[in-house]
């Protein structure tokens, strides 16, 4: 906190009564800083004890903070138990101050924070109410008495949003804060703690971020026009957590961030533009409903070092609905534990990145990921994406709650992939999958340790698989099984360098070191230290290379 914030929350530099003071703030070798009017609820009468009602107090402080000629203002709550029967509109370049303060609901009144409500003029792009701050407090949405869905935080259309060190409970079937149609949002160091989802699960999952970031598509997202189909741009998500300390009464947020609605594939081309440099930075997600982070329509965005543990499908997932094109996301240095926890079909993974039929990702990269117990379809999985590079990412001990097959890392419909120094292990299927569509495929330096069927299964043309380490593929016994399996009538696979082994006693149970499935034509596989295996390579396909290999 700054200096001047330190003295607002602490009660420093405020004397005298009145309605408004005016402090000056900075060191005195800072550059020229203007004056701040700050209006104290208490000198408008909040008692802040947690009974007496203090809206009227909130109200007449507002009031004339708003008036305040050019905006700047500051709102004081000092430390206290606040009611408060209705929302708190803030103007343009207001801040809030409430380190030390809980504010409460006592009905079902609509956010408590904002900066549009009903009956303003409609304001298109980023032209509303901005460069608003609030810092500090803990907002109680009482939504498990109070029902009617609710955020807790509205900003729309407007540039310059920062909320810092809130704290925010129990929203009733809603998010703590939405961002529609925003740009320039700091969440900083906030704790989102549960979520009232309604009586019994939820009828449509998958809906309640904690932050919400939206565009401005249409009244189904959030009331406040223009429907102009404005994207989020420059948002920062760092240091949070998300979690649910009251499970008897609350659910846990289905997200920490992303959006539950995307337009329409008829829509307008300016109604499906994708959100720009969202980064979601080093926060905890310690229980998620559906997914830790849900990137929906993003482009030159960052998603890293976030720990994020017991989600109920997906750990990250970075995806259109709408056929949006993905470009430029970097997943990096995650670590995500307990993917999939909630059962089910199990189709979900630790990272997935995706895109609709109509849709084709670019320049995704997933890298240095820890990934832990995922009981789903894959570790990694990414598709539809032109040019995905995978490296470096640890996967560990995958599971599928049918017995099926859970990959490592699973690639389709995504040509000129780079899967690069990657250690699986304990895999509950295949280690590496490319699959169809996946042409040109560089396979390279990946440790494969215990894969219950293939160590790493190639179905797509023109791939290159080199100098990877797989020991003791297909510890399930399934025939079928092969440390190396090309498949799927691929053309042209080249297999070199690799070093493939049974695995410590007799662990492996897979049929060759390397198979070659009828269809295959073109193999070259060449140079391979494949010693320990009855079969070496296995060859059904066409014109195969096999020369060279140790074994």
């Amino acid at each position: 906190m700054d200096r001047r914030a330190l003295m607002l929350a602490t009660g420093g530099l405020l004397g005298g009564a009145g309605a408004a003071r005016i402090l000056a703030a900075g060191p005195a070798s800072a550059d020229p800083v203007l004056p701040a009017v700050v209006f104290d609820v208490r000198e408008h009468g909040a008692v802040g004890d947690g009974v007496a009602d203090d809206t009227a107090a909130f109200r007449s402080a507002l009031t004339r903070a708003r008036a305040v000629p050019g905006g700047g203002a500051t709102l004081l709550v000092p430390p206290g138990s606040y009611a408060l029967g209705e929302s708190l509109l803030l103007g343009p370049g207001m801040t809030v101050q409430a380190h030390g303060a809980r504010l409460f609901r006592t009905g079902n009144t609509s956010a408590l924070i904002k900066n549009y409500t009903s009956g303003m003029p409609a304001v298109s792009g980023y032209q509303g109410a901005g460069n608003i701050r609030v810092f500090g407090g803990t907002w109680d949405m009482r939504g498990s008495q109070f029902t009617s869905t609710c955020p807790a935080f509205v900003f729309t259309h407007a540039d310059g949003f920062t909320v810092r060190d809130a704290t925010v409970l129990d929203v009733p079937q809603a998010h703590a804060i939405e961002l529609n149609a925003v740009r320039r949002a700091r969440i900083v160091d906030c704790l989102f703690d549960g979520v009232y989802a309604g009586s019994g699960t939820p009828a449509v999952p998958n809906r309640l971020e904690a932050v919400q970031i939206t565009g401005a598509t249409g009244a189904a997202n959030l009331p406040a026009p223009d429907f102009d189909g404005t994207p989020c741009e420059d948002i920062l998500i760092s240091g949070c957590v998300m979690r649910n300390s009251r499970p008897t009464v609350n659910s846990p947020y289905d997200a920490l961030c992303g959006d539950h609605y995307v337009a329409p594939a008829d829509a307008p081309p300016t109604h499906r533009r994708p959100h720009r440099n969202i980064r979601v930075l080093a926060n905890r997600v310690e229980s998620s409903g559906a997914y830790g982070v849900r990137a929906t329509d993003w482009a030159q965005s960052v998603i890293a070092d976030n720990t994020i543990e017991a989600t109920a499908i997906t750990g990250i997932h970075v995806s259109s609905g709408s056929g949006v094109p993905i470009e430029d996301v970097s997943v990096t240095g995650n670590t995500i534990l307990g993917a999939g926890s909630g059962g089910g079909t199990g189709s979900g993974g630790g990272i997935v990145v995706s895109n609709t039929s109509a849709g084709q990702n670019s320049s995704v990269v997933v890298s240095g990921n820890v990934i832990r117990a995922t009981n789903g379809e894959t570790g990694i999985y990414v598709s539809r994406t032109d040019g995905a590079t995978i490296t470096g990412n640890v996967v560990a001990t995958t599971g599928h709650p049918s017995d099926g097959n859970c990959q490592g890392i699973q690639v389709q419909r995504s040509p000129h992939a780079v899967i690069i120094g990657n250690h699986l292990s304990a895999l509950a299927g295949d280690g590496i999958g490319v699959d169809t569509g996946s042409t040109e495929a560089l396979i390279a330096q990946n440790t494969v340790l215990g894969a219950v069927q293939n160590g790493i299964s190639v179905a797509s043309s023109e791939a290159a698989v080199r100098d990877n380490r797989i020991t003791g593929a297909g510890t399930g016994g399934l025939a079928g099984s092969y440390a190396i399996r090309i498949g799927g009538n691929a053309v042209n696979v080249s297999v070199q360098g690799n070093v493939a082994r049974v695995g410590t006693s007799g662990g492996g149970a897979a049929e060759a070191g390397v198979g070659v499935m009828p269809g295959s034509q073109g193999a070259w596989v060449t140079g391979n230290d494949l010693r320990g295996w009855v079969t070496a390579v296995r060859n059904l396909g066409t014109g195969t290379v096999a020369d060279g290999n140790l074994g």
